[in-house]
């Protein structure tokens, strides 16, 4: 064990996928140390295996591997994922207009010849470069002194600049003011200076900002303590992380680093953005400082370790082996395995940047849309593109409130009025049509708005409709992002049954059990004290708080204090823990929004058909307990 804890600062939480190669390291000297860190079982079969390679692929896990000394210094690279080039200084998207100057690099010729972001570079050294694309990167490129000459377009007139190249650092975390006050950081990786990198751009710009924009798209992590000086520096001191070992134990990770902003909070996350890039993303979430945009994150939960030459010199000689060593929870407590973070607007990516764009380029004074979240109001450009606002719409949940101004005042409304009144022809709400007398609506159609539901039709919830147990696997593998493949595990669930992936997923989670006789019933009604079972289930997957708690009931092997076995009583010995931990919910020693429970238990009857109306509430209120959506 401390061998594991002397190794906790090399934590890294990285997304890399490279083959495993021959090596000198020996299948038994690499058992040696998988038994000895390894989160996971070791298969059995793994102990048989005649190669390193054949041992890995057995582990099953994609971010366990052994990296030639090759290997292993590109892995470090990509970690810190710093640039050195040659070139003009300016980092660039390609379009069919033209290359588009996006950003000027500090002690670029670009930055001394005024270029700015925006403009349209359409030819070099006289040849045009229209439509651009790859090609014409290398063109920008060369020796260093070198010159070359571009055609610039800005504001309707051409100017031709004649710039030298220079040797250019770009470093893993860049950060930059753009108009209007917004503060934009751009983190390709975590590595190891890019929280000092971070703080040191808040410090310098932080005066100058209204809202800070933070894109972790692509950013698949890095290490952890990066991430956590960046949560510290938007939050302050504290523990962020938490990770648990093979043994159970669980390891509180803090920073105590200061707060050097107050300023709004806008992460930007697709599903690249994974590992570390999910703890902050998370940490943001979890606390509340900011607001989440874009998709869904990659869902990387686990953490790993470099064992290499410093740490086991009997072993590597250069090379290396990276080992899932932990579990990572966020500050709250739940995991981004699998289920990833969802963000607290959920857009399409072909949408995020210029949905950003909206939301920080408006005012109070000239803006007819404003957005609050949270404690945060986000008054929208009243020059966005209608299809971008579209978008933006589609995605508000009823939790993000939305107010419209058509003469002086802003009144509160719903997306879809809002949209009809702004003309959105393109706008196609997320909410369903036929849940307003339900008493759970909001918690549906937020359901609704982070995708997470399948209707019974286009726009059509049927929330009085009874639950199969079909329908709840299928609802769970959706929230908690997980699929599966090979054959399945239940005669009755015949494998392109529209609900076997569902089916087995959740099976093989061990978060639902046949009835018998390798049976599923699939069409069968979910009683209510069989959801709650299953929903107190998941809630132990998603937190390690709530885990310790269902142990410590389950140990008390029914033992209960009076009042806990009193209000417990309705239920079967199978069901009671899980309920429990449903009752104890956030409230009782943990921060949070109050019970994961839907209704109050003594409301709800154990033998009665569940409602699908109360599977999307009951699962809201488990997310939502655990600050996973808002």
């Amino acid at each position: 064990m401390k061998k594991i804890l002397a190794r906790l600062t090399a934590a890294l939480l990285a997304l890399t996928l490279l083959a495993a190669p021959a090596s000198a390291l020996t299948v038994d000297q690499a058992l040696e140390l998988l038994e000895e860190t390894y989160y996971y079982d070791i298969p059995e079969e793994a102990y048989a295996a005649s190669s390193l390679e054949e041992l890995i692929q057995l582990l099953g896990d994609p971010y366990t591997e052994y990296m030639t000394a090759e290997q292993y210094q590109a892995f470090l690279d990509l970690v810190e994922s710093n640039v050195d080039l040659v070139g003009i200084g300016v980092s660039v998207r390609f379009t069919g207009e033209g290359i588009l100057v996006d950003g000027i690099v500090e002690g670029g010729a670009a930055q001394g010849a005024s270029l700015q972001p925006g403009d349209l570079i359409v030819a070099i050294d006289g040849a045009p470069c229209v439509p651009a694309g790859e090609e014409h990167r290398d063109l920008l490129l060369g020796e260093e002194g070198s010159s070359v000459t571009i055609t610039v377009l800005r504001e309707g007139s051409t100017r031709n600049y004649t710039l030298t190249r220079r040797a250019i650092h770009i470093a893993n975390t860049q950060v930059s003011l753009l108009e209007g006050g917004v503060g934009y950081v751009s983190c390709a990786s975590f590595g190891t200076d890019t929280g000092a990198l971070f703080a040191q751009g808040l410090q310098e710009y932080d005066s100058q900002v209204n809202c800070w924009l933070i894109d972790l798209r692509s950013n698949t992590g890095g290490y952890t303590a990066s991430a956590l000086d960046m949560l510290g520096a938007l939050d302050g001191p504290g523990c962020y992380l938490y990770f648990e070992d093979n043994e159970g134990g669980v390891y509180p990770n803090l920073t105590y680093v200061e707060s050097a902003t107050d300023k709004p909070v806008i992460v930007l996350t697709d599903g690249y953005s994974a590992s570390a890039s999910e703890l902050l993303a998370a940490g943001v979430r979890d606390t509340g400082r900011g607001l989440i945009l874009g998709s869904r994150t990659y869902g990387k939960g686990v953490a790993q370790t470099i064992l290499d030459q410093e740490t086991d010199p009997g072993y590597f000689d250069g090379d290396g082996m990276k080992v899932t060593v932990y579990r990572f929870y966020s500050f709250g407590g739940t995991t981004t395995d699998r289920v990833g973070v969802i963000p607290t607007l959920l857009v399409d990516d072909r949408y995020t940047a210029a949905v950003a764009v909206a939301l920080t380029g408006g005012s109070e004074e000239a803006s007819s849309l404003c957005l609050v979240a949270g404690s945060d109001a986000y008054y929208v450009d009243p020059e966005t593109d209608p299809e971008v606002l579209a978008a933006l719409l589609e995605a508000v949940p009823p939790q993000v409130l939305v107010f419209y101004r058509g003469g002086e005042n802003f009144s509160q409304c719903d997306p879809a009025y809002a949209a009809e009144q702004l003309g959105l022809e393109g706008f196609e709400s997320r909410w369903f049509s036929d849940v307003a007398d339900s008493p759970y609506a909001a918690a549906i159609n937020a359901m609704g708005s982070y995708l997470l539901l399948n209707g019974t039709e286009p726009g059509v919830f049927s929330p009085g409709a009874q639950l199969t147990r079909a329908q709840l696997c299928t609802m769970l593998a959706r929230v908690l992002n997980v699929g599966y493949s090979g054959p399945s595990q239940f005669t009755d669930v015949a494998e392109d049954a529209w609900y076997a992936r569902g089916v087995n997923a959740m099976a093989e989670l061990g978060l639902v059990n046949g009835v018998g006789g390798g049976r599923f019933d699939p069409d069968s009604p979910v009683t209510q004290e069989q959801f709650l079972t299953i929903l107190g289930r998941t809630a132990r997957y998603l937190n390690v708080a709530l885990d310790a708690y269902g142990d410590a009931v389950d140990a008390l092997e029914g033992d209960l204090p009076l009042g806990a076995a009193m209000m417990l009583a309705p239920y079967a010995d199978w069901a009671k823990s899980s309920v429990a931990v449903l009752v104890w919910g956030m409230e009782n020693g943990m921060d949070g929004r109050g019970d994961l429970l839907f209704a109050p238990l003594d409301q709800l009857t154990p033998s009665a058909p569940t409602l699908r109306e109360q599977a999307a509430a009951g699962l809201y209120a488990v997310l939502r307990g655990l600050s996973i959506l808002p």
